[in-house]
């Protein structure tokens, strides 16, 4: 059986991240840059949300955080149906918050690259900022494991922040299962799962999945990778 049939690790060792994106938005599917924008899920979104939700109803989840922002929280609650010893410890954070995307949010992408080019990623919040905002979290989910003897975590934030922070985990030293290459960290669908083993001694990671969308029938990709 397959890591992605078999989300749930068992080695005490080892801490699983189970990093989750949100559900599908309206913005999403016109195209309209959302960064900090409090955009809720859509219909299907909410579908989706349910569909990664039953995903995880035989993973016994130690800990969850996930972004402030409506489409994590929202797609978060269908996981955490499953999971009702976990509500009073849930972590909302805006520090797993999209992108800031400055002036260009709320435009539509063909609108923000006609009138700033492909340089409109970065009119607002820095990649170097958001690495250190979502690196604070990191860090303490791996020591509160440690400390706690935690074995599976889920980690609800946004496609953006995905991309941008699995490559720098990549670049850190990450390593990659036999499946999964460089060019593949892109930004994810929506409600796919990502999975992030970290060994407790020496916090050597290594991605043993990324962007796996075995709950909704398919493996499904972003076409438009600039959609954030």
């Amino acid at each position: 059986m397959t890591i992605a049939n078999q989300l749930t690790n068992s080695n005490p060792k080892t801490v699983r991240i189970f990093v989750i994106r949100h559900g599908q938005t309206d913005h999403n599917v016109k195209k309209i840059l959302q960064g900090h924008r409090d955009i809720d899920i859509n219909e299907n979104g909410e579908q989706q949300a349910k569909k990664v939700g039953e995903r995880f109803k035989t993973v016994p989840l130690d800990g969850f955080i996930t972004s402030d922002l409506i489409r994590c929280r929202k797609t978060a609650d269908e996981i955490l149906v499953y999971q009702p010893e976990l509500n009073p410890k849930v972590k909302v954070t805006e520090d797993l918050r999209e992108r800031n995307m400055g002036p260009v949010e709320g435009m539509y992408i063909q609108d923000a690259i006609a009138k700033y080019s492909e340089n409109f990623r970065n009119l607002g919040e820095k990649e170097e900022q958001l690495v250190e905002r979502v690196g604070r979290q990191w860090d303490d989910i791996i020591d509160e494991s440690i400390e706690k003897g935690y074995q599976n975590y889920g980690f609800c934030t946004h496609g953006g922040v995905i991309t941008t922070f699995t490559n720098y985990l990549h670049r850190s030293g990450y390593t990659l299962s036999t499946n999964l290459t460089a060019d593949k960290l892109k930004v994810p669908f929506n409600t796919s799962v990502t999975v992030i083993d970290i060994d407790k001694e020496s916090r050597a990671g290594h991605i043993q999945l990324f962007g796996d969308t075995a709950h909704l029938g398919a493996q499904l990709e972003v076409k438009d990778q600039n959609v954030r």
